[in-house]
């Protein structure tokens, strides 16, 4: 009975390092969620990444649209307005070519 008392102290700690440790890799916050979260965050990064290059082509657009003054760009507003409206004087020959990006 007294080797008995002398081993509890000690089953009890690994009973309680083998509780945490089931935790650590099975629970709502163990090591495989960890993983899925850097993963996300990453995807979260990368599409951050896109869409901060994407503000910054509109600001630049939107900067050529105006000048310094509050006037507005005439040959950018034209160049819109023959790309959007399909428009070209008679003595202009136009060559298309089709791209994978959208045009703004």
């Amino acid at each position: 009975m007294k080797t008995l008392k002398r081993f509890i102290p000690t089953l009890a700690l690994f009973v309680v390092i083998a509780y945490l440790g089931y935790h650590a890799l099975h629970g709502e916050q163990g090591y495989p969620n960890y993983l899925a979260v850097q993963a996300r965050i990453a995807d979260t990064e990368v599409e951050l990444g896109r869409v901060q290059a994407e503000r910054a082509h509109l600001e630049d657009r939107v900067t050529r649209l105006s000048s310094g003054n509050g006037e507005l760009d005439l040959d950018f507003l034209e160049e819109r307005a023959r790309s959007v409206l399909n428009f070209a004087h008679p003595h202009e020959i136009i060559v298309k070519i089709e791209t994978d990006s959208a045009s703004y």
